[in-house]
């Protein structure tokens, strides 16, 4: 069943989320249909729809908190502003296709 997760992120910039993006690595993560992203009037914003929540919980466990890490690390991305994260999912028994 689809799963869609939309990430409101206040106050993060463009730069920002190319930093977490670059240690993303190149390939399409394995249950990815779609990926939007650019900026909303509080920062940046993502949405994403995946084959199922399981392909999302993987890919968030498993290459995103650790792209995240590393920017915070090396590339100088400010994880506090992570506290301000909203995010927003649906299944599909809530999408009409």
């Amino acid at each position: 069943m689809p799963f869609a997760v939309m990430q409101e992120m206040p106050n993060v910039s463009e730069g920002e989320y190319r930093l977490v993006e670059q240690h993303l690595g190149p390939d399409r993560p394995p249950g990815l249909l779609a990926h939007v992203s650019g900026p909303s009037e509080e920062g940046w914003r993502i949405i994403n729809v995946w084959e199922n929540e399981a392909a999302f919980r993987r890919f968030q466990s498993e290459r995103l908190m650790r792209a995240a890490g590393l920017a915070a690390q090396g590339d100088g991305f400010d994880a506090s502003k992570a506290a301000g994260f909203r995010s927003y999912t649906v299944d599909g028994a809530e999408m009409p296709f």
